[in-house]
């Protein structure tokens, strides 16, 4: 088993792949992981992912434990890691918003002044509100980063309008 040293920098390093849990989360999904772990090999198989279900009162049959594992199991090696369990943990409690509650979030930011359509945000103005607010601030160069998958060309400004009715168009 780990120490407490490693366990610690490992969570670090999960965190990395899952920016929008706190720590703490983290910490209450590894716990129990290491619960459904029974035998500690760091990662879920199908019997312990079997197990888990009945204790929470599901009776899954082979082929739908198998199934649950394929989805989960990104690697490919038929067991589920921490990784992977903390993908489809927080895809549970991540809460889902209605696109005009993403639009009305975007409006904010939205300035009259601008010189730009309505519609349209420049993405200086979400780099500082991205750097600034929240309980998850990100740092300058995680701001960029994203505002680079929206605005690839850097134009400088998103229409976010179209942008969230494509986000949400799945």
């Amino acid at each position: 088993t780990m120490s407490d040293e490693e366990e610690q920098k490992s969570l670090l390093e999960t965190l990395k792949n899952h920016p929008h849990l706190t720590l703490e989360e983290l910490k209450e999904f590894k716990e129990l992981f290491n619960l459904v772990d029974e035998d500690k090999g760091g990662s879920i198989s199908c019997q312990e992912l079997g197990s888990l279900m009945e204790t929470l009162g599901l009776k899954p049959n082979q082929e739908e434990l198998d199934s649950m594992i394929r989805e989960i199991d990104q690697d490919g090696n038929g067991e589920i890691d921490f990784d992977e369990f903390v993908n489809v943990m927080s895809r549970k409690v991540q809460p889902t918003y209605t696109p005009d509650e993403v639009k009305a979030a975007f409006k904010v930011f939205e300035t009259a002044n601008s010189g730009l359509p309505p519609g349209f945000v420049k993405t200086q103005a979400l780099e500082k509100a991205l750097t600034t607010y929240g309980s998850e601030k990100l740092s300058l160069e995680e701001a960029q980063d994203l505002l680079q998958q929206v605005d690839p060309e850097n134009t400088g400004s998103i229409n976010y309008v179209e942008y969230v009715n494509m986000m949400c168009s799945t």
